[in-house]
Order: structure tokens, then sequence, then C-alpha cells
């Protein structure tokens, strides 16, 4: 981090993580980890306070986040918790930035509930999968992010749960929540391009910059880019060739590499890519059937966010991720059945 050594602890740098997932608990757990690492060697951070919000009530107002490396080593961190039900009149945690980590499909509910709490100039990044939350929150918010990762992470079976925590509480009184970070990948993030207001398009750009540090001293792997919609279609890609098979057949995403589902990659790739091309969207320089293999053996033990939804009998994502790419193929009159069969396969309630 730059000019660190000028940096005491401002109160006022909060940073509101909105979804305790499995994406919001990786981010929370290593930006906490980091801060206590900066603070502890260092005595100053420009690492933001985390506030880490969800639809349900704990028992107290911090958690203890349990993050399991890809290594296997356990790293964990005391964070704040709460309900955006329970922020009114803190001023203290009035947030610098805010990420949203819920599914796609529950942004709309969400923002009717945060958006009482912050300014237009309060710069929010999205980190769904597929294309439906970023346009739909570009139309209420200018100042807006967008990150597209390919880290993994899973729940696993939570821990245990505290009794009387309060501020004051140690970590055994704290109610534990865990993650699994399986596998590293690469993070890319940057502004919403809206082509209009110039002012906005700077804010967010700068802002992109900042939170690109955050992450970095977080241990990610982070680039901006000024061309973030096109990363997005190339998470989309990569989600939408993973996650409908090993969600519709309930297996790690390793298990890909094996037949029978080998050559179903293989025709997912091929369908995604026809529409792809049919939009002008760049390929990556390796191809995409080279990237999908890369993302699968980087993510191998990991559990895809679309079959975790599919075991805890969750909605899935499934209209996030399949949805954009069947209404484009629509448009240009293309073929996608092995997609059509995983989408309808995955829209009807799963047991």
């Amino acid at each position: 981090m730059t000019n660190m050594h000028t940096m005491t602890d401002p109160e006022d740098n909060w940073l509101w993580i909105i979804g305790p997932g499995a994406i919001g608990r990786l981010l929370a757990a290593s930006l906490m980890a980091a801060r206590q690492r900066e603070l502890r060697e260092q005595g100053a951070t420009e690492l933001p306070r985390v506030l880490l919000l969800g639809r349900q009530a704990m028992a107290g107002q911090a958690v203890m986040l349990d993050m399991t490396t890809p290594a296997s080593h356990t790293v964990s961190a005391k964070i704040n918790y709460s309900t955006i039900d329970t922020l009114q009149g803190s001023p203290s945690r009035k947030p610098s930035a805010i990420w949203l980590t819920t599914k796609a499909h529950g942004v709309p509910a969400v923002w009717q509930q945060l958006a009482p709490h912050i300014t237009p100039g309060t710069p929010v990044t999205c980190w769904q999968n597929g294309l439906s939350a970023q346009p739909w929150l570009a139309e209420r918010h200018a100042n807006l992010l967008c990150a597209s990762t390919t880290e993994g992470a899973w729940l696993p079976a939570e821990t245990g749960a505290s009794t009387t925590p309060d501020n004051g509480s140690t970590a055994d009184d704290l109610q534990h929540l865990g993650v699994q970070h399986a596998g590293r990948g690469h993070t890319w993030l940057g502004a919403w391009q809206s082509g209009g207001d110039g002012d906005h398009d700077s804010q967010s750009n700068q802002a992109a910059l900042m939170q690109g540090d955050w992450l970095k001293a977080a241990g990610f792997a982070c680039e901006q880019t000024p061309d973030i919609q096109t990363r997005l279609w190339h998470k989309l890609a990569i989600n939408a060739a993973i996650n409908p098979l090993v969600a519709r057949y309930r297996i790690r995403n390793g298990q890909l590499r094996d037949r029978p589902f080998a050559p179903m990659v293989r025709q997912a790739v091929e369908e995604i890519s026809a529409v792809l091309d049919s939009e002008g969207i760049p390929a990556p320089g390796e191809g995409w059937q080279a990237l999908v293999e890369q993302v699968i053996r980087a993510t191998a033990n990991n559990r895809a966010s679309m079959l975790q939804d599919v075991l805890a009998g969750r909605p899935t994502e499934v209209e996030a991720i399949l949805g954009p790419l069947r209404r484009t193929a629509a448009r240009h009159g293309l073929a996608l059945p092995l997609l059509d069969d995983l989408y309808r396969q995955l829209s009807t309630p799963q047991r």
C-alpha cells in the first residue's frame, strides 16, 4: 500500500460487504487478516474496517470468520456484523465503499434496503455472476464498479454459535462462520461505463484503483481494466461451461475432467463460443477451451456456487448465467441444445 507510514487508522473508513456467502466471507476474512497484519507490523494501515451484512441476525455485533486456505492453513479474523435493518443511526459506520456479494437474483431486494443508507457518490462494486444485476444497478446508481474473479470458495458446515457475545467478546464467545478458499485465481476490477457523466466515470476509476490496492494487500491477484464488460462476458462463459454441469450432476469442478463429463464441457464451450463470437466478444488469447480447462484445474476441489445452492435447496443463478446466452443465441438464430437442456433441468425445483 502506498504511503502507509503516513496513515493512522481512521475510524470513518468502512467497507460494507453485503452478502455473507462464500465470496463475501472470503473477501472479508482476507481483507481483515491483512489489515490486522499491517496494524501489528506497521502500526498503521490504509485498509478499511470491514462490516459484513447479512439477512439473518447473529447473536452479537461481531462474528469470527475461519478461512481455510488452499494450503489447508486456517486464518481467523473477527469481523463486525450487522443486518441492514439495524444500521439506523450509526454514522461511524457510513461506508467508504460497498461490495455487493449477494446472488444476482437478490440484488433488487438488497438495493431497496441499502439505498437509503448511502449517497449517490458512494462507490458500489458488483461481484455477481452473470450479466443481469450489473445493468439493472447501473440504471439506479452512477458510481458503479464491477468485479470479475476466478477465485474459488465454498461454505463448509458451520462450526458453532455463541451464547452471549458483545463488543468485548473473545473468539470463543463469537459465532464462527467458515469458508474454504478452494483455489487461487485472478480478479479484474473496473468501472461500469455508462457512457455519460465524465465526473462519475472519473470517481469510479479512482475507486477501482483504491479497491484494487485493497485486494492486492489481501493477497489477491488483481488488475484494473478499462473494459470490465468484456471481462464479465469472459467470466460468464467460464461459469456457463462449469456451473450448470456440476450443479446438474452434483460433482466437484475437478470431476469435469473425467468421462462422461469432459465431452459435455467441450460441447458447452462450443455453444458458448458461438454465442460470444456472434456478439463480437473477443476470445481470450489461449482460446475458450484452454481457459475453461485451466479454471477447472485451478478449482478442482471447488464446489461451484450453483452446486452449493442446489445442495442447500436455494434458488440458483441459472437465469443470471445462462439467461444472457440464451437470449443472445435466440437473437442470432443459434441453437444451444446442451445449455437449453441444462437450463430447463436447473429451473425445475431440485431434490
